[in-house]
């Protein structure tokens, strides 16, 4: 009989340690504008306007505002329009431009920082100039997410720009936290020095909303935010305050898997892949952890315990075991035994079990499936239905499965904690 690890003082603890890591999903702050990044310039019918922030009248932001398209939003790979939804003016990038720049003012910087793991703080981000937005009296956007541009964009910032304007403040929602950023309160207006802007950067995976905007113009510039590769994540301890201690104290207990085995936490946060062709890479997931999965990962990594992103795979006839796949499986061909028969075969996949269920497979000797001890659940925010050709018995049909992203270490037995080969 398994004995219930919620038993183990040093199990409970570590889960209450990883569960209070505060890793924030976004950051603030306020830009002093001078007289060449207040203005914007923009281009209609082959016509040229500006408004320097410093002194815009409310017919230089009205014009502004009918200069601009009726705002989209993303479905899918879509954009669409409903007034019901979103109701805002757009004006794309190839249209206007600033002298402003986020790399010269120093919120890049305070992105690194106040969003990124110290391994990832001497990587390299792209910011890309997206969208100028005008938000006038009764305009508003319902809360969304986010559509990802790529599978290096992590995020998203917003530069709220110093106009006189009341309401449109920005509600953002993430794993049960809400927060409001009061873009009306954070700007300054009137003549530099006190002319300052304010800015918000925040994840992809965060929800958030414009409130409906009473009086006045709300004008900001939008941009994505990305990774790039030219300098590579540093391995280096973890800093303080992460749970390094109460994982240190579970590994030196001789009660908690003293031969050893795997160790697996659910995602916090959501990310781009392609589950089917042409399919992300792990490697590439990994290289872009945000925030708490960072934190995560590299609490493992700094007690020498091999861990990794995997892909889990569950049948939706079978409830209690799963495949772990190093990468996202192909499922274009039959699965004459079962899917997860096929992926072990197929894609190298192993099976295994949550700690404590009951292994029922028959023809499987139960020593040798692994049991997943889930510091934190796999959860939804990563999950993907898929279907498959399940050609199982006499008659072949559609199968249903589940895909679910989550981090696995593998531990070694008692005395022999570190491990140095993939779990």
């Amino acid at each position: 009989m398994i004995t219930a690890l919620n038993h183990l003082p040093t199990f409970t603890n570590f889960q209450e340690a990883v569960k209070g890591i505060q890793r924030v999903s976004y950051c603030t702050g306020a830009i002093p504008l001078d007289a060449n990044t207040s203005t914007v310039f923009y281009r209609i019918d082959g016509k040229t306007f500006h408004v320097d922030f410093a002194k815009a009248s409310t017919e230089d932001l009205k014009l502004l505002a009918d200069s601009c398209q009726p705002a989209t939003f993303g479905v899918g790979q879509k954009d669409v329009f409903d007034e019901i939804y979103r109701k805002a003016g757009k004006m794309d990038s190839a249209n206007f431009a600033t002298q402003f720049h986020p790399y010269t003012c120093g919120v890049v910087d305070a992105i690194r920082n106040t969003m990124l793991s110290p391994q990832d703080t001497d990587r390299d981000l792209k910011v890309e100039m997206y969208k100028l937005n005008v938000y006038g009296p009764g305009a508003f956007f319902k809360a969304h997410v986010d559509t990802p541009r790529s599978d290096t964009m992590f995020g998203s910032l917003v530069v709220v720009l110093p106009t006189k304007h009341e309401g449109g403040s920005l509600v953002f929602r993430h794993r049960g936290t809400e927060w409001t950023f009061d873009t009306a309160q954070a700007v300054s207006t009137g003549a530099p020095p006190e002319l300052r802007a304010a800015f918000v950067a925040f994840f992809g995976d965060v929800e958030h909303e414009v409130s409906v905007v009473t009086s006045g113009y709300r004008v900001t510039l939008t941009y994505n935010l990305y990774y790039e590769d030219s300098h590579p994540r540093r391995e280096e301890p973890a800093p303080s305050p992460l749970p390094v201690p109460t994982l240190s104290a579970l590994l030196a207990d001789p009660n908690f898997l003293p031969e050893g085995g795997l160790i697996g936490f659910g995602l916090f946060h959501k990310y781009a892949f392609r589950a089917e062709y042409p399919r992300t890479k792990l490697s590439e997931i990994e290289r872009n952890l945000k925030g708490l999965d960072a934190a995560v990962r590299n609490v493992c990594k700094s007690l020498h315990l091999a861990a990794s992103l995997k892909t889990l795979y569950r049948d939706s006839m079978r409830k209690a075991e799963f495949c772990l796949a190093n990468e996202f499986a192909d499922l274009g061909y039959p699965a004459e035994d079962g899917l997860l028969w096929y992926l072990m075969e197929a894609d190298g996949a192993i099976l295994a079990y949550g700690y404590g269920e009951e292994k029922r497979l028959k023809g499987d000797n139960p020593a040798d499936i692994p049991s997943v001890v889930w510091i934190t659940e796999a959860s939804a925010v990563n999950k993907f239905e898929l279907t498959y050709i399940d050609a199982f018995g006499n008659k072949a049909g559609l199968g249903c499965a589940y895909m679910q992203l989550c981090l696995i270490a593998k531990v070694g037995p008692v005395g022999k904690r570190a491990t140095g080969e993939q779990p």
